[in-house]
């Protein structure tokens, strides 16, 4: 595992090698259809092929409708084949957020932590748990939950980079949680902007289901860039801005 500012086809150039058989992927992605965020699915499309991913996990905040609105958008655009997109989730359950990768359906938000990584698994879905240790978010796991989950082998993937998170030492409590409890590591863009997509993903085998990935993920080797503290403003200003146009709406 590396933390590097490098770029899927950076890492292709550095390294000469045939990249057809790996996937450059990342697994926490938002989209308009989080409250947070403005980016369209083709904006969003664009740049994450424009920079060389070809896995993206669409993880809206409590909603699979994004994920669903950027794989159709996908196809319709004819870029299906170049860029695969995981449908996911970000649910806020009641110990916390957890992300849904290859979900079926919405998972509903305000379950524990338990029930919403067995929700998940009875989808067929992995688990995996976003920014664990990020104390600058209020809506990070709360520790006891997180440590029931990982003793009863219900996370199936820990973000121990986040491109997001302030400080660093956060992500590296991340990455000892990970490695002392087996569970693999992943880094995530937690994109909400243009300017994050990309910021960090994931070289691994390439995958095409959750059975696939789960496989594979042991042999990743995840490659983070740190985003500047403005990002923070533009997830801000999304709220905002949807609030005043929501305002401005006439009665019907």
């Amino acid at each position: 595992m590396t933390a590097a500012a490098a770029a899927p086809t950076a890492v292709r150039e550095r390294t000469g090698e045939d990249s057809r058989g790996l996937a450059f992927a990342d697994f926490h992605c938002h989209t308009r259809h989080s409250r947070d965020s403005r980016l369209t699915e083709d904006r969003f499309i664009e740049l994450a092929v424009e920079r060389g991913l070809t896995h993206v996990a669409v993880t809206d905040h409590n909603t699979i409708d994004g994920s669903v609105a950027v794989r159709d958008r996908a196809e319709r655009l004819g870029v299906a084949d170049r860029l695969t997109v995981i449908v996911g989730q970000e649910v806020s359950s009641a110990d916390g957020e957890i992300i849904g990768l290859f979900i079926e359906s919405t998972i509903p938000p305000g379950l524990s932590a338990e029930e919403t990584a067995d929700a998940i698994h009875a989808q067929g879905g992995l688990v995996s748990v976003p920014h664990p240790f990020d104390p600058f978010r209020r809506a990070h796991i709360r520790p006891e939950p997180l440590e029931r989950l990982a003793a009863s082998r219900r996370i199936d993937a820990m973000e121990v980079f986040n491109s997001r998170v302030t400080l660093p030492r956060h992500n590296q409590q991340a990455a000892d949680f990970a490695a002392r409890h087996g569970i693999p590591g992943v880094a995530c863009s937690d994109s909400h902007t243009a300017l994050e997509v990309a910021m960090s993903f994931n070289a691994l085998p390439a995958f095409a289901s959750a059975a696939e990935l789960a496989a594979v993920l042991p042999d990743n080797e995840w490659h983070g860039s740190r985003t500047t503290k403005l990002v923070h403003l533009g997830t801000r200003w999304a709220v905002a801005a949807k609030w005043v146009g929501r305002r401005a709406r006439p009665n019907r």
